[in-house]
């Protein structure tokens, strides 16, 4: 996590390179969650991609307000936020960790204060038990909690490239070093943790993995986009270990990013840098609703 709030880390780039999450998964959130849509916090929102969305998808909640610890990710939203004028009324950002919520107004003598409280592509730098007690003291009855993200990108046409961008993500010689130790818990998908039922009722937990993936069963969580080889390694370009490999190696002539594409053009010789990629996140939501 230190990576992103690092004063120097590419917020913009991270924003233009990563993927958005589809409209039939806001779809399944709407339809999950129940009663009142006055306050909707989006804890952990980064360059504001999932709180844009929400505001677009989930337009009849009175008030949105994105939340990150990272100053340079804040910033970065509220700069998105202008480049619509008056589009997103109802959205705002404040610089806070996942679980304080006492920028809220009232919400010190008014428990139970939100109405949907939503975690996305952040919850595995959090401690979820004190998470999830921090959501459920200002989330009122019935009151939605979303966690959602992605991993580890696969190429469903190209099967062989698994192995490869596996070794590049987390092999000793390439990245695997200069994760923070968070990653290994949504590598996995969060499978090891779970939404507390002495808080939370109605539980859906669900994972997609490359099985799944390749199966082509229906997932409303389909976290997808098309890159050229190229521009995957500026996907690469906006993971935080590469900006801490980038920091150790300020001498390094060639880019680690082209030694991934180097291997993926001796597997497959009738690509170029400008080929056009498929390519599929596994993926996961926990769903709940306050007791």
């Amino acid at each position: 996590m230190s990576a992103f709030s690092e004063k120097d880390f590419d917020a913009k780039g991270y924003s233009k390179s990563r993927p958005s999450y589809p409209e039939s998964f806001y779809k399944l959130i709407d339809k999950y969650h129940r009663g009142s849509r006055f306050h909707l916090v989006d804890v952990g929102c980064g360059p504001g991609t999932a709180t844009f969305q929400l505001a677009d998808n989930l337009n009849s909640f009175q008030e949105i307000i994105g939340t990150d610890i990272s100053a340079t990710m804040v910033e970065r939203a509220r700069n998105r936020k202008t480049e619509h004028p008056g589009k997103y009324a109802n959205v705002s950002f404040a610089v806070s960790p996942a679980d304080d919520f006492s920028f809220l107004v009232g919400s010190e003598t008014t428990p139970q204060h939100c109405d949907m409280i939503t975690a996305v592509q952040c919850a595995h730098w959090l401690d979820f038990t004190k998470f999830q007690n921090a959501v459920a003291n200002v989330l009122r009855k019935d009151g939605t909690l979303a966690v959602w993200g992605y991993a580890d990108p696969i190429f469903p046409e190209y099967p062989k490239l698994d192995n490869l961008l596996g070794e590049f993500t987390y092999g000793a010689k390439y990245l695997g070093p200069f994760w923070d130790p968070g990653r290994q818990v949504l590598r996995n998908l969060m499978r090891d943790l779970h939404v507390d039922t002495k808080l939370f009722t109605d539980v859906e937990e669900r994972c997609f993995d490359s099985t799944f993936i390749r199966s082509k069963k229906h997932n409303p969580l389909l976290v997808t986009k098309t890159f050229t080889l190229k521009h995957f390694e500026n996907y690469i370009k906006s993971w935080s270990s590469y900006h801490s490999w980038k920091k150790s190696n300020r001498d390094e002539k060639r880019d680690i990013t082209k030694r991934f594409s180097d291997r993926v053009l001796q597997l497959y010789p009738q690509m170029t840098l400008q080929s056009r990629l498929q390519v599929v996140w596994k993926s996961f939501y926990k769903l709940g609703r306050r007791l």
